[in-house]
């Protein structure tokens, strides 16, 4: 009798770790993440994220993490004001001119929130955080000739804030949010120019060193290897949709890699808020973009498909070990 009961025990204990296997499962699912040394890095089931601001203007770093390759860059180095000659609302380095001297964004004196994280059944579903920095603009008359209204100001503080974004919904990209204030307009004519540049290294290289071996834009999406900069064409200013549209080309200057620029219609006084976004895209075997996150060529993402396939297995298995359960029960009684 002892033999039995032992038997049934160890039979209990053995349905109580098949029944705990599917949450090890969600908690799987989750979103890692740290802070040290002023980097934030965050990974999903998809993707790899580093986001610095630390001694180097503001620094993305992404990377596919289930297939590791080339490491991706978008450093966000400069903004300025530029006349639009043509009146497209397009920044052109070969036609457009800059107004004054470019806001250069600082290597230094960004403040970093924490993080915020939202949680379903201890698993953490997104993560929220943000780098925020004050710096004081002076202004520097453009050196075409060119007449500047009387009343701009010799300099004035910019307050720039980017918040991240993460969440498993959509494991395999990361939204930033700009928010930018204190600008003060030269031109109610002109555009407002965010400056990036886009790089790509071996994979945990700290820097991007060369241009994206491949480099393509189509309609508000840069596709550049494997990885993607998605813009909105909108951006908010108060009540206010201001239109964004975005090109590419050299720099204005020295810098390495190809340039993004993303130019802003006039928003007067108002705060800005923009949210792009950055990700990594799969390929069918033909090497289209088949718009799913793992590969596969059905155009989903796989990823809840397969949870759903593992733990209909895991319930089917449970449900007959719960039947040998009942069958030795019944064979101890008698």
């Amino acid at each position: 009798m002892k033999t039995a009961t032992l038997k049934l025990m160890s039979l209990v204990m053995a349905a109580i770790l098949l029944a705990s296997v599917p949450a090890a499962i969600a908690q799987g699912n989750g979103i890692g993440y740290q802070y040290s040394s002023g980097m934030a890095s965050l990974t999903t089931e998809k993707i790899g994220v580093r986001v610095s601001a630390y001694n180097q203007v503001p620094h993305f770093q992404w990377w596919n993490v289930t297939s590791p390759g080339n490491d991706y860059h978008v450093m966000f180095l400069k903004l300025f004001e530029a006349n639009d000659t043509n009146g497209d609302g397009i920044f052109d380095p070969e036609v457009d001119r800059l107004v004054g001297v470019p806001f250069l964004l600082p290597s230094g004196n960004w403040n970093f929130s924490g993080f915020q994280t939202v949680e379903e059944d201890s698993v953490v579903t997104e993560v929220h955080f943000n780098f925020t920095t004050t710096e004081t603009y002076t202004f520097t008359t453009p050196t075409t000739p060119t007449t500047v209204p009387s009343q701009t100001p010799s300099s004035f503080d910019v307050t720039i804030q980017i918040r991240v974004h993460i969440n498993t919904a959509n494991p395999e990209e990361m939204k930033f949010d700009l928010i930018l204030s204190g600008w003060v307009w030269t031109y109610d004519d002109s555009i407002l120019v965010f400056q990036f540049t886009i790089t790509e290294s071996e994979h945990g290289a700290d820097q991007g060193v060369v241009e994206p071996s491949t480099f393509a834009q189509e309609g508000n999406r840069f596709q550049f290897g494997e990885a993607y900069m998605e813009f909105a064409q909108q951006a908010e200013a108060g009540t206010t949709a201001i239109p964004v549209n975005g090109t590419s080309g050299e720099g204005t200057g020295d810098e390495a890699g190809t340039s993004v620029y993303l130019a802003f219609g006039y928003f007067g006084n108002e705060t800005l808020e923009y949210d792009p976004i950055l990700g990594i895209s799969s390929t069918s075997d033909d090497g289209t973009d088949d718009g799913s996150a793992d590969g596969s060529d059905d155009g989903s993402d796989g990823s809840i498909g397969q949870i759903l396939g593992d733990n209909q297995l895991l319930l089917f298995a449970g449900g007959i070990f719960v039947v040998v359960l009942v069958i030795a029960v019944l064979k101890v009684k008698r």
